[in-house]
């Protein structure tokens, strides 16, 4: 039994290699959750039953094959996530993912579903791809700033206590 990958699609690899030729790169956009579970196909032109398409929101290079980006599923909406489809910015379906009788995930009514996906982009051609944020950047990968900003703020306590302790030596010596 091989492992469950994403599926580019021709229309979607078709419009890369385009957009390469002419010394551009293919944008991805959105994504797209639905609640049918099936094996993907490289003929596909749109999910299978698609209920939600967000805008990315935030995105980071883990690798020069590998992409994480984030979405915000808003909404009353309630369903299965049973597939899940990466659009470029033309509206092109360039990757699917789904399994086949397998819930990937479940979309609450009123609740925000907040998701990261990790894009493996090794089969795409070379530098053929970026990502386009849309207007509402959540920052889902700050890690690195929010530790940064803690330990400031660590330091700034630490001096505060220090400051404390020799106020309250000089008032037991005065």
């Amino acid at each position: 039994m091989s492992t469950p990958t994403v599926q580019y699609t021709k229309a979607g690899l078709a419009e890369l290699i385009s957009a390469k030729n002419q010394g551009i790169k293919g944008a991805i956009k959105w994504i797209g959750a639905g609640n049918r579970s099936y094996t993907p196909s490289v003929d596909q032109t749109r999910l299978s039953n698609e209920k939600q398409r967000e805008l990315i929101t935030d995105w980071e290079e883990l690798s020069p094959t590998q992409l994480r980006m984030g979405a915000v599923f808003k909404g009353s909406l309630e369903y299965e996530v049973r597939e899940v489809g990466f659009f470029l910015e033309s509206g092109t379906l360039l990757a699917v993912y789904s399994v086949p009788n397998t819930l990937l995930t479940y979309k609450s009514a009123n609740a925000s579903w907040l998701q990261k996906f990790t894009l493996d982009i090794s089969p795409l051609p070379t530098d053929s791809v970026s990502v386009v944020l849309g207007a509402e950047n959540i920052n889902l990968f700050l890690a690195e700033e929010l530790a940064i900003m803690g330990t400031a703020q660590i330091g700034n306590m630490a001096r505060h206590v220090e400051l404390l302790l020799r106020v309250n030596e000089l008032e037991k010596q005065g």
